[in-house]
């Protein structure tokens, strides 16, 4: 049985995301930011909460380790 695939509505407005948090001294300089949908930018933060991009990267990674190592 095929799985239905997902589909995200897109709200269409851009949010500013840092990619180092700015309570963890990040800047706003464009280097420092991203534009993410509003609707994956909420998702990234239920899921990840106050996380940085590279912290929730490596969090993925060792789950997906994990997942692996137990198969």
């Amino acid at each position: 049985m095929r799985r239905k695939k997902r589909t995200w509505k897109r709200s269409g407005r851009l949010n500013k995301h840092h990619i180092k948090n700015k309570c963890r001294g990040g800047g706003n300089e464009p280097e420092n930011i991203i534009l993410l949908d509003t609707e994956r930018h909420k998702a990234f933060h239920f899921l990840f909460g106050n996380m940085s991009f590279a912290e929730a990267a490596q969090l993925l990674l060792r789950v997906n380790t994990l997942k692996r190592a137990t198969g």
